[in-house]
Parts: C-alpha cells; structure tokens; sequence
C-alpha cells in the first residue's frame, strides 16, 4: 500500500503520529514531577512518603495531576492510586478507562482459577457483596477490549449473566472490540456504546448472522462508528449486513475488509444521512473478501444521495469508480477518495476517471488511484513490456484541474512516461502538496526518463512536501547541484520521508552525495515493494529488488553524516557570505566619503 496507503491506515487518516510514548518514558524515569506546586509520583517512593507529601496543604490541582498521569504507565498509575483519596480517583480513572485484558476485569468481581485445559473459571459464584465493589472499577470503563487471548470457560460469562445486579456491567463503556465468539459479547453491549469493532469468524459462511446482527441493532442502536473484520465474503452475508446498516441511522464512519462494497451494500450506504466516511484496510487482521463480490460496481442512488460523505475508499475498476461518481446524486462533497483497482489498468481508463473526477469532485484534497501490479512468472512471459501501456503527462493532464489537491498516490504495473519538464509542471501546479507518490515501484521498471534531478522541482514549488516517492535512475545525474545552485541549502524543508521504491541505483557515493544537499537533517530514506498479495514473483524480478534494495540501504545509511557536513558547510558558507557583505559596504561607505572629500579616520578602519 506505500507510504500514504499506510498512512491513511492510521489517518496520517488520517492518523497522528503519537508523541506520547516518548512522554511516558520521561516521566516513568523521573523519580518524582514537581507541577504547579504538587508533588506528583511515578511509582519510586513509598506510599508512606506520598502520603506525606500530600498532608503538607499544597495545592491539588486536577487538571494538571490528570494531565501527567495521562503518560504514566499502569503500574504507575496503580502505585499512585493508593496516594490518596484524590490521587486514587485519578489515578484509577486511567487505570481502567481502556481494557484489553478481560481475565484481569473479572478477576476484580471474583477469584479465578486456572483448569487443566489452561481455562479460566470462576472459583466460586460472584455474591452481592462483589458486584457492589466491581462497581467502583465498571463504571471508570470506557474502552474494552477482547481477543481471546486469554482463555476464559463459557460458564464465567453465564454466572456473569446470572449474577448481575444491574443489565448493564459497564454503564459508561462507548468503545467496544471484539474478536471472540459473538454470543459472548451481548452482555456487554448496551445504548450508550458508539464505537463498536467486531471480528466475523468463517462459519458465518453457512450460519446466519442476522440474530446477531438483531442484538447489534437493539442493544447499540446509537453506534457512530462500525469496524467489521472478516474473511468471510460478503455474497455469503450481504442481505443481512445490509438489514444491520439500515437500522443504525446514526452511523457515521464505516470500516470494511476489502471488496465488502458491493452495490447492494454502497445502496444502503446511501440512504445514512450522517455517513461521513466510508473505508477499507490492507491489514491482515482486517480480512478481505471476494473481487468477485465487488464485479461489476454499478450502484442506483436516489435524490438525497450521501448527504454527509467526504472520505471514501472503495475497491472497484477504475471505469465502475468513474461511472459512479458521474451518475446522478453521486457524491459531490468528497475531500478524500482512495481508489485500489483488482485489473492493469489502461492508460485510457485512468485519463477517463480523472476526467470525470476534475469536473465532479473539485474538492478533492487526497486522491490515491491503485492498479493491481502482477510479477509473476507466468505473467511476465505472457505480458512483455508495452510502453504504450505507460502513465504519460497526457494520461495526468486532467489532474492539473485539482488544484486542491495536497496528497496524491498513483500506482501502476508499467512506469511512468514523464519528463523533467512535466514534474516542473506538476509541481508548479500544487504548491500547497503535503504527500506525493508517483508511482514508485511499477513492476517494469528497467527504465525511466526521470534522474535525480526530477526531486529539484518539488523541493522549489513544494514547501509544505513531508512525504515523496517517485521512480526514477539515479545512475545518471544531467545536472550537477553543486553547479546550479551557488550555495547549497536543504531545499526541502519539511521534508520527513522519500520513498525510493525500486528506483535504479548504481554508486550509492554518488547519489548519496547529491541528496545531502537537498535533503533535511532528519528525513528517512525508504525503499522496497508493498505488491499486496504478490505472493509469486518472478525470481529475476526478486533478485532485481533485492539489489537496489542494498545499495539505497547503503545510500540510508550514509545520509545523516553527510547531511550534518552539508549543514555545518552552510552555515560557514552562510557565516562568511554575510562577513563579505559587511566588508563590501564598509568599502562603499569610505569610497563615497573619499569622493566627498572626507579625510579618512584610521581609527574606524578594518586591517585585514
């Protein structure tokens, strides 16, 4: 999927790179943090001596106490719980507000014991008395998690079931995941859930879904968001998946596996008027349905049409994606589309879907078009290379309409026919562009027209760049840097990743000296292939890989050293171009009192 696919799988989708497990390693490692006049502990001192330090009438102040025990790990937070009344309510706040050890949770309600089958069961029936403590740990809950990890016997559930005193065991629970046996999960279920993540084993295949699905429906009907993960085809359960979406009216982002989207069920999508989001994920824990499923895409829509959607993934030819957003009350409003084709596509269907899309979707930012690349064996011999088959500046010339656009992937079996002079104008086009793929590991790729010099123009028209990938051979370079630019600066200034992909390398020296001065301090240099399913690949292709693949890790390696020698060059360079500078108005200013007759004053004179 590369770089940007991997980042809309974590929402760069969209998704944020956390910051806060360098956090916790700070504070876990500080024997105590002084905030706001109060002494807050990571678990090195005494409960005694805590206690001591919070008699001494100091201020508590709960946001900030809140705030650094937020990166504190549980047993931290378990040790600070036991502080003080109000540290406790703190501190088990976080403690138990994301679950994802069920046999822990229930070890709170009564003692368990393991069987010889490595199950756990209750060792005695929960009482009255346990449920009231158990309150005190249920209702601080807000996310539960369950894979099954752990083994846990049937009957615990039962005499949970059994046992409780109140319907529901986790009044404030709004995050659900499951991946166990559904039955399991329908005593925790209740209406105040909104997230709710949920694996379908394969006897589905030939067991209905539906009283599930009922329960889903009745007992969380107030769910914005539904992650279903499966391998099972949605042929197999389409009716009733299509039952469940309709009677959840409030849904407002939907995961799927891939080729979940059928027309069937994008018709019933249609008709939520909160769906905002609609998407699929490559993960293995994902699953993935049948292409079949998804042959042909032709969906009907009625006025009114995704009233709300603005994010859509969607796994379709190329020609059905481009038929669908052309139909009448096709969604109009999309920012994000992210299209992955299961056929080669041609040159025409991708200048035909960009067509449609620059004239129907103008406010598109993020746009990713995927072609299946195929490396096998059998493959290659009976498909040989076919330029005409190749992305060229005409194929994109629709592109050039989205000027909106700040992320854009393009992945294709044959390389890109492009120029040096269309990257200056695709570049030039989209100033504000944020991630850029083009194309950077097409199976056929013994050639390309691009050289190092196809990185120049994003780094001047491009100052918001963080992501690039781009094919090209870099056994060539047409222009010395050195010579075209006077004094060289790290062009790209925000640059975090480039992605080489399986772009032709030959001297890592060489190229590894020319991207030290474009480049800034701390970028990553990738590369390699994501071929999703390409579990055949021709061996001649294989070794072609694994050869570029080391000489660019060599190329990795030598690039901070030499980054940090092109950035202490500069600066000298910097340093002397401005001392020059001063000497050269120093010399203008005494030129011009010499010509006004002004006798000269030794005294204000530089010897050099």
């Amino acid at each position: 999927m590369g770089i940007f696919a991997n980042a809309k799988n974590i929402r760069l989708q969209g998704g944020t790179l956390r910051a806060q497990g360098e956090n916790a390693n700070m504070f876990d490692n500080a024997s105590n943090v002084q905030a706001t006049g109060t002494i807050f502990t990571t678990g090195s001192e005494s409960p005694a001596d805590k206690r001591k330090a919070s008699d001494k009438g100091e201020p508590m102040h709960h946001a900030g106490l809140d705030g650094y025990s937020c990166f504190l790990k549980p047993p931290s937070n378990a040790v600070n719980a036991r502080v003080c009344k109000r540290w406790s309510e703190i501190a088990l706040d976080l403690l138990w507000r994301d679950v994802d050890d069920l046999h822990r949770l229930f070890g709170t309600l009564a003692p368990l014991r393991k069987t010889t089958r490595n199950e756990y069961e209750f060792d005695r029936l929960p009482e009255a008395g346990d449920w009231k403590r158990f309150e005190k740990y249920g209702a601080r809950i807000r996310r539960l998690v369950y894979k099954a990890n752990i083994t846990i016997k049937q009957s615990v559930f039962d005499e949970i079931a059994r046992t409780r005193t109140r319907l529901d065991i986790l009044p404030n629970m709004h995050s659900l995941h499951w991946e166990a046996p559904l039955s399991l999960s329908i005593m925790f279920m209740h209406s105040g859930v909104k997230h709710f993540t949920v694996f379908l084993p394969l006897e589905l295949k030939r067991v209905s879904p539906r009283p599930f699905f009922q329960d889903v429906i009745a007992r969380m009907p107030k769910l914005t968001s539904l992650d279903i993960r499966s391998s099972v085809p949605m042929n197999a359960i389409e009716e009733e998946t299509i039952e469940l979406l309709s009677n959840l009216p409030k849904l407002h982002k939907i995961v799927f596996p891939r080729f979940y989207v059928t027309t069937k069920v994008a018709e019933a999508l249609s008709r939520l008027e909160h769906l905002s989001i609609i998407e699929f994920q490559y993960a293995s824990e994902q699953g993935c349905g049948a292409p079949a499923d998804v042959q042909p895409f032709e969906p009907v829509l009625t006025e009114g049409a995704f009233p709300a959607l603005w994010d859509h993934s969607i796994t379709a030819s190329f020609e059905d994606v481009a038929r669908f957003v052309d139909i009448p009350f096709a969604p109009t409003n999309l920012t994000t589309l992210y299209v992955d084709s299961e056929i080669i596509e041609t040159p025409k269907s991708v200048h035909d879907i960009l067509s449609i899309l620059s004239e129907n979707c103008q406010m598109l930012k993020f746009l990713a078009l995927v072609s299946l690349r195929a490396a096998s064996t059998d493959y290659l011999l009976e498909y040989p290379f076919d330029e005409t088959m190749s992305i060229t500046m005409e194929t994109l010339q629709p592109l050039l309409k989205l000027t909106n656009l700040t992320s854009l992937e393009l992945v294709h079996q044959y390389p890109l026919a492009l120029k040096q002079h269309h990257i200056e104008l695709l570049a030039a086009t989209w100033p504000a562009l944020e991630t850029l793929l083009l194309n950077t590991e097409p199976v056929y790729s013994n050639e390309s027209n691009l050289t190092l010099d196809a990185l120049t123009p994003f780094a001047k028209y491009c100052p918001k760049l963080t992501h690039l990938g781009i094919f090209l051979d870099a056994r060539t370079v047409e222009t010395p840097l050195a010579l075209s630019v006077p004094f060289p600066t790290p062009v790209f200034q925000r640059l975090k990743r480039l992605w080489m992909g399986v772009s032709i390398i030959k001297d890592d020296h060489t190229v590894a000296l020319y991207l030290s001065q474009l480049l800034p301090l701390h970028c990553v240099l990738d590369c390699g292939i994501t071929w999703d399913g390409a579990t055949d690949i021709d061996g001649e292709v294989d070794m072609m890989v694994q050869n570029r693949c080391d000489v660019w890790n060599r190329v990795a390696e030598f690039l901070p050293l030499l980054t940090r020698l092109r950035l202490e060059e500069r600066m000298k360079s910097k340093a002397m171009l401005a001392e020059l500078e001063d000497l050269r108005m120093r010399t203008a200013v005494m030129k011009e009192n010499a010509a006004m007759g002004v006798r000269l004053d030794l005294s204000t004179c530089v010897m050099i």
